[in-house]
C-alpha cells in the first residue's frame, strides 16, 4: 500500500489510516485538517507546517 502525504502544504507527515478527511482530502491530523486555527501545532512536534500561515482548508 502506498503511503498518503498530508494535504496540508507544508506538512510532510504521512497519513493514517484514521485520516481525517475535508474535501477529498486527507490530513495527518485535526489541527492540519483545520487550517490550524490559533497556530495549532500539529500532531508531529517535528513538523513547523503550523508556522506557514497559508490560509484556511475548511472554508
Amino acid at each position: 500500500m502506498t503511503q498518503r502525504i498530508c494535504d496540508c502544504p507544508y506538512c510532510k507527515c504521512v497519513v493514517p489510516e484514521t485520516a481525517p478527511e475535508v474535501n477529498g482530502k486527507s490530513y495527518c491530523c485535526e489541527a492540519c485538517a483545520s487550517a490550524h486555527p490559533d497556530s495549532q501545532p500539529c500532531q508531529n512536534s517535528q513538523c513547523d507546517c503550523h508556522h506557514h500561515g497559508w490560509g484556511g482548508i475548511k472554508t
